[in-house]
């Protein structure tokens, strides 16, 4: 019977390479894992006590000459570990994670491994020599078996030369790297009670861990259990360290999740936390340990990545141990939440529509280390939106029942009672925040005005950050290239002309949209974006209506026979009917002989413009005038003086200044 054979050379040449320092190390640290557990299982619950493991690493800038030393006092390799040694892909150890690949992470990252060992067999104490070699048959080479009379069984793995690939150029050139990668990867043993000795030399220095651990970490909590619907039983252990423990690390504060005894990431929640260090003197960092069935069964067999997306490292953190950190840290935390709130109380201060309860319901919504202003901003928004949809859906749960037949006054009034009662204070707050813009808008407006008649000489008011950001209808943004072209605004004042320009949007302009671009890169003053020319803004892509606007300069007398603000106008109505035009988007202006045009000219009415408009009608107030088309188009042209705009503005949002208590004088005045 014929079987597959298989390659190791490919096996091996195929497995993940190092993609940084910790993942380079990770053969290195598999011999030590291996060693942990061995100790543990020869020494059982005394291990801490008479379990040895013993690392020696000799490491350089250039690399070139990098040995490593892993020995211990454990099984050894007996008959049993023999066999799994021996064999690929062994579930010797699979009760506590193994994945029978760590053997086969050393023929790729060294070059040369030599393996020394003693056990006890049946017929005595054993000694077993051998060359562990990358070839396709023969990995086990050189190997002298004696019986021998040690004192007792230890296994002893050296390790010389890296080879040449992804492992030589993430290795550690620098000592201290090998100490801090070790010092994560295995602090969940260090801190645990089954750890034997390890005496770990890395060039001129030595540590013994676990002492090496405590004489750095001042404070322990361990939560024992965790109960989780989605994870199982978890286990948390936080702990207060210097901030040595960070050196190394990109981050000061973490999370590690740790898979069968192994660091198989490790999370900064620096942002979360917000904090840099803490403690009296400036000096400490916080780390935690994360472990469960859950991680030890979604982990690669080589131990360095989990089997599931970041987001669900993201739920342990924001689900299981977030609560737990913050109560751990409460004293740092509880200054951090003092700074967080002061500025929760400024942004609502400016904002008020994100004020949608007190200030600590707001800050619950609000990540605990957060003090970026706009983050905090975009927190508290998005709370908004999901109360307002929350909101809304009362409202149409309730006013579904208006559309009943037996409808009557009585549950009308009902309806609109507890319609009334779903819209919440945060509400009201936006509405006040919106009644407030109006007013400031109108009194800002009335103080160019005023400007205009002291001196007629003075043209400051119209920079474009007095009038064009208030009332022009679009910003212009230049786009390069032939397609220059006019993006219309996300906003603008334009009810101060007429309600029904409120949600309009800017798609159109008597002159071409490039000449508009060029204008607003030119040194010329940004008012002729706004002046002398007609805006068109519509509400919907639907042609059934089209509203334009023109503003000429406050205060204005002196016209040119061509610049009759009528047949500006009505020549653009026929440029538009024509079909020959383009939005600002490039796409063609398609009308229909139903479209209404609603023509508004924004202009002291003195001078020429009063004679060009004498045989307009009058508005019903009988200070604006108004001209109604016989033939053309449909619509009409209304010209409004800038007091008249001003006056009628302030009347329409009256009873809004009324109720929100702003009826008085100017947000300008002085005193």
């Amino acid at each position: 019977m014929t079987s597959l054979r298989p390659n190791l050379v490919k096996r091996i040449a195929r497995l993940p390479k190092p993609a940084n320092v910790a993942d380079a190390l990770q053969p290195l640290f598999e011999a030590i894992s291996n060693a942990i557990h061995s100790t543990q299982a020869r020494f059982l619950e005394t291990v801490a006590a008479e379990g040895r493991v013993t690392v020696t690493v000799q490491t350089d800038r250039k690399k070139e000459a990098v040995t490593a030393i892993v020995e211990d006092n454990g099984l050894g390799l007996n008959e049993k570990n023999w066999e799994a040694f021996i064999t690929t892909d062994t579930d010797n150890k699979i009760e506590i994670g193994g994945k029978g690949v760590g053997r086969l992470m050393w023929l790729d990252c060294f070059a040369d491994i030599r393996v020394d060992t003693a056990s006890t067999e049946a017929t005595g104490m054993q000694r077993r020599t051998f060359n562990f070699v990358l070839d396709v048959d023969n990995q086990i080479q050189n190997e002298v078996i004696e019986a021998t009379a040690p004192r007792e069984p230890y296994f002893l793995v050296e390790f010389k030369g890296l080879r040449t690939n992804e492992y030589r150029d993430k290795w550690p050139g620098r000592g201290n790297y090998v100490f801090q990668h070790l010092t994560s990867h295995f602090l969940p043993t260090f801190i645990g009670k089954r750890c034997p000795e390890i005496k770990v030399h890395v060039g001129d220095e030595t540590r013994t861990y676990p002492q090496a651990i405590n004489e750095i970490v001042h404070r322990t909590q361990t939560m024992e259990s965790l109960p989780t619907e989605e994870f199982g039983d978890l286990k948390l252990t936080m702990m207060e360290c210097e901030k040595i423990a960070s050196a190394d690390l990109k981050g000061s504060h973490f999370i590690h999740f740790i898979a069968h005894d192994r660091t198989v990431h490790s999370q900064s929640i620096d942002g979360k936390l917000g904090l840099k260090y803490f403690g009296p003197g400036d000096n400490l960092v916080f780390h935690a340990i994360l472990t469960g069935s859950f991680l030890d069964k979604h982990v690669n067999q080589e131990r360095t990545k989990f089997l599931f997306e970041d987001a669900v490292l993201e739920r342990m953190i924001n689900d299981v141990c977030w609560p737990h950190v913050e109560t751990f840290l409460a004293e740092p935390m509880a200054k951090l939440k003092g700074e967080q709130k002061a500025k929760i109380e400024s942004i609502t201060a400016t904002y008020p529509s994100v004020a949608f309860g007190d200030v600590d319901e707001l800050q619950d919504k609000v990540p605990s280390g957060e003090l970026k202003e706009d983050a905090i901003y975009g927190h508290l928004s998005r709370e908004r939106f999901r109360r307002d949809e929350r909101q809304a859906e009362k409202i149409r749960t309730v006013l579904t029942r208006l559309k009943d037949d037996d409808v009557s006054a009585e549950s009308f009034v009902s309806a609109i009672k507890e319609a009334g009662k779903a819209i919440e204070e945060a509400e009201q707050r936006s509405l006040a925040e919106y009644v407030v813009r109006r007013k400031v808008v109108l009194d800002f407006i009335a103080i160019l005005l005023e400007k205009v008649k002291d001196d007629v000489r003075d043209s400051t008011y119209q920079r474009e950050d007095v009038l064009h950001s208030f009332i022009c209808p679009m910003r212009v943004s230049t786009i390069t290239g032939a397609g220059k072209k006019v993006e219309p605004a996300a906003s603008h004042d334009l009810w101060i002309v007429d309600e029904r320009l409120a949600f309009a949007q800017y798609f159109s302009s008597d002159v071409e949209f490039s000449a508009l671009a060029e204008k607003a890169e030119s040194d010329e003053r940004p008012d002729i974006l706004i002046f002398d020319h007609v805006h068109g803004l519509r509400q919907t892509d639907h042609p059934s209506k089209v509203l334009l606007v023109e503003f000429k300069r406050p205060g204005r007398t002196n016209y040119t026979d061509d610049e009759n603000p009528q047949l500006q106008v009505e020549k653009y109505v026929r440029r538009l009917q024509s079909g020959s035009l383009t939005d600002v988007r490039g796409r063609p202006i398609q009308l229909d002989q139903n479209t209404i045009f609603y023509c508004f000219i924004v202009a002291d009415i003195v001078g020429k413009l009063a004679d060009w408009t004498y045989s307009w009608q009058r508005t019903a107030d009988g200070r604006g005038r108004i001209h109604r088309p016989n033939n053309g188009y449909r619509g009409s042209i209304e010209l409004i003086g800038w007091d008249d705009l001003l006056k009628d503005a302030r009347e329409r949002n009256q009873a809004f200044f009324d109720k929100a208590g702003i009826t008085g004088k100017s947000f300008f005045s002085a005193d």
